[in-house]
């Protein structure tokens, strides 16, 4: 795998790099349910299949609603909608996913498979299937405490279909984190992507992912004191 990939960045076909902004908010509705709304856009830095290679070009912007719900002791379902700005269309994806994670002495493991289905009105539909393996752990002592840093590594595999075609995508995602406090933190790194597996040439996509994440509590405090 290694080897491989390794040989298919050396002969890639196309790369481009920018900016990915998120910001998110969760806001806890009940002891089992809670709703996750995120804002995300993304920033054409360089591009090289460009004549100008190096240009600022805004690409879109995406608005993501997630209903969550705990499943077993720790097993989390999440069921949503993203709406998307690109240009002058408007794109719209279902969305269902399943977390579960494993605890460590030091940090815990996170097992996301997921799945979306995409639609367009000058397109066919496009159906993914998603899994993605994530550590987290502190930087210092057992448990990632507030005001303290921690490393986020994942790796995501997301094959998608579209009327006869399917691609394979390969995400590697390394991130340093800060928990501001228990409810606030900040997570930036590399979100490197390679896609284009199964045509002559690659694509390659190498965003700085920027995200801050806050968490609210609606439930009223005679709820969330029992």
């Amino acid at each position: 795998m290694y080897f491989y990939l390794i040989h298919t960045a050396t002969s890639q076909t196309e790369f481009s790099s920018g900016l990915l902004p998120e910001i998110t908010f969760s806001t806890k509705i009940s002891d089992r349910f809670k709703l996750i709304h995120a804002v995300e856009s993304r920033q054409i830095i360089t591009d090289n299949t460009k004549e100008n290679s190096f240009n600022y070009d805004y690409i879109l912007t995406d608005f993501t609603t997630l209903l969550s719900t705990k499943v077993g002791a720790s097993g989390v379902l999440n069921l949503g909608y993203l709406f998307r700005v690109e240009e002058d269309q408007i794109i719209h994806r279902s969305i269902q996913q399943y977390n579960i994670v494993q605890l460590l002495r030091r940090g815990r493991i996170g097992h996301r498979v997921a799945t979306d289905q995409t639609f367009t009105n000058n397109e066919a539909p496009e159906f993914r299937l998603r899994y993605r393996i994530t550590l987290e752990k502190p930087l210092t002592g057992d448990e990632i405490d507030p005001k303290e840093f921690y490393i986020k590594l994942g790796n995501e595999y997301l094959t998608s279909f579209q009327q006869d075609e399917t691609d394979l995508e390969i995400r590697i995602l390394p991130f340093l984190g800060y928990e501001i406090n228990k409810k606030s933190k900040i997570e930036i790194g590399p979100d490197y992507r390679i896609s284009g597996f199964s045509e002559s040439g690659s694509s390659h996509k190498l965003w700085l992912s920027i995200g801050w994440f806050y968490a609210f509590d609606t439930r009223n405090k005679e709820q969330h004191t029992k």
